[in-house]
């Protein structure tokens, strides 16, 4: 668990949280301009989301650690890539045709198909609270580590080092994790392209309406949340705060999601996990509301809080709902079509909300659309999957 946590941690860390770094004019920002690389992190974002079909199917298949070492190899060619581009197209191939499928090899998906193997189905809800804890420090890791190696390096050799960090820790952790045995089809498929497509097709084959259901909602939660939470700071300044206070006060919430990451994912033995996520989508709706008629510090805090105690432990849980009723052989097929429309929420809500208005009254507007949408996504996630669980699957073998 501490070696999957320790993957999570760094290729977050390298490929998503660096970039908060790597936007601003101190680094690549500064060489290409701040929308150049945002755009380009948004493509990278979608290509992920299309790869994750791929690499659902592969995690099936071939089995996660070979998934995640050739995704920590291919970011860390990327990473490497990028610091030697010299005009913006460069940036904008290399960032979503290196970096994003990059990115799904080696976030959280192929890790929960590795944990869905390891773990009986009454263990999940705790594997996946700890898990999910562990990993909540990539953040609080990269974000001061990479502005370190651009203001000690300069920001190409400090994008070189994030590479060469991914690709050893990308490539011992594969080494050391034990994955208990592939089903039985990967060997029969052989990787040809037809039989690749037939896995696949098979996959889509297990969802149903209940699953849709659930995924759109989803959908639309995350892209309301996704929206809101990018664009909280400017929103907080158009009401008269400081951004500077805003941001230090907003970092908390990350500090604050930690108990949440871990408690309310074990909880799901106990509570149903689709009502534990519906609170949850509800709770970021009501944040949503108190920022958006804040004038207060205490407002603020209010909404720091409310945002923080929940919003670490909502994609896990989702993974949960899904796993419940659709863990097995195709897992990681079937969680790679819910991924595919995460990632597009989360390229999407940034540009929705900057869409609708990014002054005082366009941005209450949003932020209570969101709101709404967030109310809506909760009560029906929590009624696509309401009703008992299917019978617990026997695991092929449990290895911690």
């Amino acid at each position: 668990m501490a070696l999957a946590a320790a993957f999570i941690n760094t290729s977050y860390g390298t490929l998503s949280y660096a970039f908060s770094v790597l936007v601003t004019d101190q680094a690549a920002g500064g060489d290409f301009g701040r929308g150049t690389i945002a755009l380009g992190f948004s493509l990278a974002l979608l290509v992920a989301g299309l790869s994750s079909i791929a690499v659902g199917t592969l995690s099936d298949l071939v089995g996660s650690r070979v998934v995640l070492a050739g995704g920590a190899a291919l970011g860390a060619g990327g990473l490497v890539l990028l610091g030697m581009a010299q005009e913006t197209w460069h940036v904008l191939v290399v960032m979503p045709v290196v970096l994003g499928p990059a990115m799904a090899a080696t976030f959280y998906e192929p890790v929960y198909v590795l944990m869905n193997r390891w773990f009986e189905a009454h263990e999940r809800p705790r594997a996946y609270g700890v898990l999910t804890l562990l990993s909540g420090v990539s953040i609080t890791i990269f974000t001061p580590l990479t502005q370190f190696l651009v203001s000690e390096m300069g920001w190409r050799p400090g994008v070189a080092v994030l590479g060469g960090i991914l690709l050893v820790v990308g490539l011992i952790v594969p080494l050391l994790v034990h994955e208990p045995r592939v089903p039985k089809q990967a060997g029969a498929v052989g990787l040809s392209a037809g039989g690749f497509l037939r896995e696949t097709m098979d996959g889509l084959k297990q969802t149903n309406r209940q699953f849709w259901a659930f995924s759109l909602a989803f959908f639309a939660g995350t892209l309301a949340f996704t929206g809101y939470a990018f664009h909280m700071i400017a929103q907080l300044e158009t009401r008269g705060f400081e951004p500077g206070p805003v941001a230090w006060a907003i970092g908390i919430t990350g500090i604050i999601s930690l108990p949440a990451r871990l408690v309310l994912p074990a909880l799901a033995n106990r509570v149903s996990s689709s009502v534990m996520l519906a609170i949850c989508l509800g709770l970021l709706g009501v944040a949503a509301v108190v920022a958006s008629m804040a004038d207060e510090w205490w407002q603020v805090w209010v909404y720091v809080g409310l945002f923080g105690v929940v919003f670490g432990a909502v994609y896990p849980l989702r993974t949960l709902v899904v796993s419940e009723r659709f863990a097995g052989d195709y897992f990681g097929r079937v969680l790679s079509f819910s991924a595919l429309l995460v990632a597009f929420a989360r390229a999407g809500g940034p540009a929705v909300i900057g869409v609708i208005g990014t002054d005082r009254a366009g941005y209450q507007f949003s932020f209570q659309l969101a709101a709404l949408v967030l109310a809506v996504s909760a009560v029906v996630c929590w009624w696509s999957m309401r009703g008992p669980r299917p019978a617990p699957q026997v695991a092929v073998e449990v290895a911690r």
